[in-house]
């Protein structure tokens, strides 16, 4: 026997019969009760309270049925009883208060080292690799973070080094295209990046998949709550896509990745210590979500980068959501968020350095931006090697260290 909850259509159906009905009847019923008296007078008020209450149950069902105000008759009498466990009261991040299972860090052996001598992390540094899930936006992904020789040095344990997120995306990039082709760890170990500077280096998009599923259950994994099957494919673009299921990437490089860092390692609490740049097609991303979460960061660089909008299906068939995505014209017509910017391009590509030269001229206070053109054009990150160090030195300046 079906349920007569207020959305079940076994209910809906015959009050809107009934609502019907008594239309009808009052519509055949009303030239007998024209007359005079208090008959005829009842008669009349009784069927137009019997039509307005029929037809106001009916209108109200159908509502409550489309966008389910009350599911059951306990939930609209207030009589239904759920059991909730409060696991802690803080600053949760948007996320469960324990951090070990959203974020996995592992030492590897990728950090420099001296010939000659056992490897040292308080002269050479340490890189670790993270598995990262996001709690907010549903993704995970992989990160390699190099700290410097000064974050293992005594008596700076208080000290909160300045960070600094490395994108890449280009097609031949793959996971350790910071470390095995741009040479980044390296560079900073010599000194040749200036300040000291933790590096995050990652993946743009293509390093990003849809968090796995755990096994149907009450309450799913442990930290993260069930969603069901994943959608297929992957996030693009650095965009959080309207409706589409696992097209968070922004959220996942603005939100869930500091947050895993700073769980996991000393870092700045405040925006002026975080730094984000971005290598070719990754360059719009970090120009991007610097300028839109200039609440999170404070410096950011494109390397070889265009500043126009990604073409594709990513705006939900939106010209204003793709509009507010445009750089340029975020520039040209919204106030200047307060972060520091390099473009950083070759003078043999004329494309990209034309776009970086119509970006920095449209900046405007409290935005800064400078431009870097190099003789060359490199097309990959090996290419760039001998020049990241200046870019990376650029950043370490323009942020700061807490104490």
């Amino acid at each position: 026997m079906t349920s007569l909850e207020p959305t079940s259509a076994g209910l809906i159906l015959p009050v809107c019969l009934l609502a019907a009905a008594v239309f009808v009847l009052s519509v055949r019923r009303w030239p007998r009760l024209t007359g005079r008296g208090a008959g005829p007078l009842l008669g009349r008020a009784g069927l137009l309270l019997t039509c307005q209450v029929t037809l106001t149950a009916a209108i109200i069902l159908i509502s409550n049925r489309y966008f389910v105000f009350y599911a059951t008759w306990k939930d609209l009498l207030g009589s239904d009883r759920v059991n909730v466990q409060v696991k802690q009261v803080q600053q949760s991040k948007g996320k469960e208060a324990d951090p070990a299972s959203l974020v996995r860090r592992t030492s590897t052996d990728l950090g420099p080292s001296r010939r000659g001598r056992k490897h040292d992390p308080v002269k050479d540094g340490q890189v670790d690799r993270l598995e990262i899930t996001g709690a907010r936006s549903g993704l995970q992904g992989e990160a390699y973070v190099y700290l410097p020789p000064e974050y293992f040095k005594p008596g700076h344990t208080a000290r909160r080094l300045p960070v600094t997120i490395f994108m890449s995306g280009a097609p031949s990039d793959d996971r350790l295209a910071w470390i095995k082709q741009a040479r980044l760890p390296r560079s900073t170990a010599d000194g040749a990046a200036g300040p000291p500077m933790i590096s995050v280096m990652i993946r743009s998009t293509r390093g990003l998949s849809p968090v796995k599923q755990p096994p149907a259950g009450p309450e799913g994994a442990k930290g993260l709550p069930h969603a069901g099957k994943p959608a297929p494919g992957r996030p693009n673009a650095c965009l959080d896509v309207p409706g589409q299921r696992g097209g968070r990437a922004e959220t996942f490089f603005a939100q869930d990745l500091p947050v895993a860092l700073g769980d996991t390692y000393r870092l700045p609490q405040g925006r002026q210590g975080w730094g984000i740049a971005g290598f070719g097609q990754s360059g719009q991303c970090a120009a991007r979500l610097a300028m839109l979460h200039s609440d999170r960061f404070a410096a950011a660089a494109s390397v070889s980068g265009l500043f126009t909008p990604a073409q594709g299906p990513y705006y939900g068939g939106s010209k204003a959501y793709q509009q507010d995505n445009d750089l340029l014209w975020r520039l040209k017509n919204l106030p200047a968020p307060p972060i520091s910017f390099l473009a950083a391009v070759g003078k043999d590509d004329p494309h990209t350095t034309e776009e970086a030269a119509q970006f920095v001229k449209l900046v405007r206070p409290p935005m800064s931006a400078e431009q870097l053109a190099l003789a060359a054009s490199p097309e990959t990150l090996k290419g760039w090697q001998g020049h990241l160090p200046h870019v990376a030195d650029w950043l370490a300046r323009h942020l700061r260290a807490e104490q």
